[in-house]
C-alpha cells in the first residue's frame, strides 16, 4: 500500500537529497515553509522509515576497497534462509532479490580483492546453493546518493545550490578513532545534530563541527538522502549486464550515469563488463531503456537483464516489502579505520 505523502513532503525529501545537513530554516525557506513545518514533516517521514539520511565513503577513499557484486543460486526451499544470514552481515551491503537465474545479489566492500576472495571463501560458499558468481568493481561512474527526486523546480535547485558551503579540504587524510565514532554515528542518522554527535563521540560540539565538516570538504564521507521506493514514483528497479569492447567502456560508463534514470552505473571485471541499475515508473520501461542503452552506445550489446523484486537491504538498512527502512545493520568498522 502506498504511504500517504503529498507533493511537499516529495518537495522536503528531494531538499535533503541537495544538501543534508541543511538546516530546517534553509530548506524551509526554500520551500517557502517555516523551519518548523520542515522539521515536523521530516520527522514524521524519518519515524515512519519513508526517508532518511546515512553517510557512506567518499570518493576520497574508493580507492582503499574492494566492491563485489556476487549473483547466489540459492537451492530450492532455502531462499529466505540464505536471504536472511546474508543481510546479517555487516559486510554486505546490499541484498537485492531477483528474476532471472540467479536468485540473489549480495553486494559486499572488502579492504583488498584477497579480502573478498577470504569472505566469499567463509561466508559465501556455505550457504545453500547450486552456485555463485562473482565480480569485482573496477570502476565506478555513477552511485545512488547523486539519484534524485525531481520534486523540486529550478528555482528551488538553485536556492539551495547556492547556499552549499564552499568548504574546501584535501582529500584523504589521517582518520582517527575519533572519525571513526562519527562515520557510524552519522551512518545511523546522518542528520544527528552536532550537540548529539558531540555527546555521544565524546567531544566537545565545535570538535564534532570542524570534524564532520573536514570529513565531508575532504570527501572522505560522503551524505546520502534515501528514499522509500515505494513513495518514490519510480517503483521497479532494474539491472542490465553489458558488454563494451575496453576502449569505449570509460565513455560508455561516463554517457549512461548521465541517464535519469540510472541509479547506479559501474565497470566489472568479466566479460559483462558493464552494470546499470535504474529505478523505473513501470515494468514496460525496461525495454525502453534497453533500447535507449543500446542507441546511445553503438558498440554495447545488452547480455543479461532483471527485475528486483524485493530490496531486502539498502547500504546497511533493512528494508520491509514497500522499501520502508525498518532496522540499521551498522557497518563493518574495517572500512573507515585510523591510520
Amino acid at each position: 500500500m502506498r504511504d500517504s505523502v503529498d507533493e511537499l513532503d516529495l518537495a522536503l525529501i528531494n531538499a535533503v537529497q541537495v544538501t543534508p545537513r541543511g538546516s530546517w530554516s534553509r530548506l524551509g525557506r526554500a520551500l517557502g515553509i517555516d523551519a518548523a513545518t520542515a522539521a515536523r514533516r521530516w520527522q514524521r517521514l524519518h519515524e515512519a522509515g519513508l526517508a532518511w539520511v546515512t553517510c557512506v565513503l567518499g570518493p576520497a577513499r574508493h580507492s582503499e576497497f574492494c566492491m563485489a557484486y556476487v549473483e547466489i543460486d540459492c537451492l530450492p526451499g532455502r531462499l529466505d534462509e540464505v536471504t536472511a544470514a546474508l543481510a546479517e552481515r555487516d559486510r554486505i551491503v546490499y541484498v537485492h532479490h531477483l528474476t532471472g537465474a540467479y536468485n540473489l545479489l549480495a553486494v559486499l566492500a572488502r579492504p583488498t580483492p584477497a579480502a573478498v576472495a577470504d569472505y566469499v571463501r567463509e561466508a559465501i560458499e556455505p550457504l545453500p546453493a547450486r552456485g555463485y558468481r562473482c565480480e569485482v568493481r573496477t570502476v565506478g561512474y555513477s552511485e545512488a546518493s547523486r539519484w534524485r527526486l525531481r520534486s523540486l523546480d529550478a528555482a528551488q535547485r538553485t536556492a539551495l545550490e547556492a547556499e552549499q558551503d564552499a568548504v574546501r579540504a584535501p582529500r584523504g587524510g589521517k582518520v582517527d578513532g575519533t572519525d571513526q565514532r562519527l562515520y557510524r554515528l552519522l551512518h545511523e542518522d546522518g542528520r544527528m545534530p552536532y550537540t548529539e554527535l558531540a555527546e555521544r563521540a565524546e567531544i566537545s560540539e565545535p570538535t564534532a563541527r570542524r570534524r564532520v565538516n573536514r570529513l565531508l570538504a575532504g570527501r572522505q564521507l560522503r551524505l546520502r538522502c534515501e528514499v522509500a521506493q515505494s513513495i518514490s514514483g519510480t517503483p521497479v528497479t532494474a539491472f542490465l549486464w553489458a558488454s563494451v569492447p575496453p576502449s569505449g567502456l570509460d565513455a560508455a560508463g561516463r554517457a549512461l550515469a548521465a541517464l535519469p534514470q540510472v541509479r547506479l552505473c559501474c565497470a566489472l571485471t568479466g566479460s559483462r563488463n558493464l552494470l546499470l541499475m535504474a529505478w523505473l515508473r513501470s515494468l514496460d520501461e525496461l525495454p525502453a531503456l534497453e533500447a535507449a542503452v543500446q542507441g546511445r552506445i553503438g558498440e554495447l550489446t545488452v547480455v543479461d537483464r532483471a527485475v528486483c523484486l524485493r530490496t531486502v537491504k539498502q547500504m546497511g538498512r533493512l528494508l520491509d516489502g514497500e522499501g520502508r527502512s525498518v532496522r540499521l545493520v551498522p557497518p563493518s568498522p574495517e572500512l573507515f579505520q585510523a591510520s
